[in-house]
């Protein structure tokens, strides 16, 4: 596998620990995004696809996670 490969790895886990430790729906996104990103170079995708996939799978993630974070906020269940 490529350094690309290992880098995209690690960071996904790196954000997954770091989402479990604060549980706010926050960096969840991002650990998407990275292992997105890790796939693609699995399939031997370039690198400004990766990094493409990785920002922009990360910020819709992001974007619906507030959304949902807001209306759990807005109307919370009793």
């Amino acid at each position: 596998m490529h350094l690309w490969f290992w880098s995209w790895v690690i960071l996904a886990v790196v954000c997954l620990i770091s989402e479990a430790v604060t549980g706010g729906y926050l960096v969840i996104p991002w650990a998407v995004g990275a292992g997105t990103a890790a796939l693609l170079d699995a399939l031997g995708a370039p690198i400004g696809w990766q990094w493409i996939a990785f920002v922009g799978v990360s910020s819709v993630l992001l974007v619906a996670a507030q959304r949902l974070i807001v209306q759990r906020r807005a109307n919370p269940r009793e």
